[in-house]
């Protein structure tokens, strides 16, 4: 499955969000091995929104599991394009050629 055809759909408001729940949960499972309940209800909610004819129970203990796995990886991925942009801004403003700065010096003299 492409993670961009899901994401690219979301506006940033959303992926903030999935993002921020992703990190919460992942923190309550590590703490206290439980989910975070606003969390697990919002994957849910856009688990029925992309996949209606797939059907996931929060009551279900395998179900959840897949379901928060699946989003956890959607955060990651919304992180990792946010680091390729990161990374590509920069790239994309080319530094002044010095040659050309020295030659103008040099001919003004």
């Amino acid at each position: 499955m492409d993670l961009n055809s899901i994401v690219k759909n979301y506006s940033d408001e959303k992926k903030e969000m999935i993002v921020n729940y992703a990190e919460l949960n992942k923190e309550k499972m590590h703490l206290n091995n439980e989910y975070h309940s606003a969390a697990l209800n919002l994957f849910f909610e856009l688990w029925h929104n992309h996949f209606p004819s797939v059907k996931q129970s929060k009551s279900c203990r395998g179900c959840r599991k897949s379901v928060c796995h699946f989003f956890h990886k959607i955060a990651d991925f919304i992180v990792s394009e946010k680091d390729k942009k990161a990374e590509v801004l920069p790239e994309t403003a080319k530094p002044k050629s010095k040659a050309k700065a020295k030659k103008k010096v040099l001919s003004k003299k």
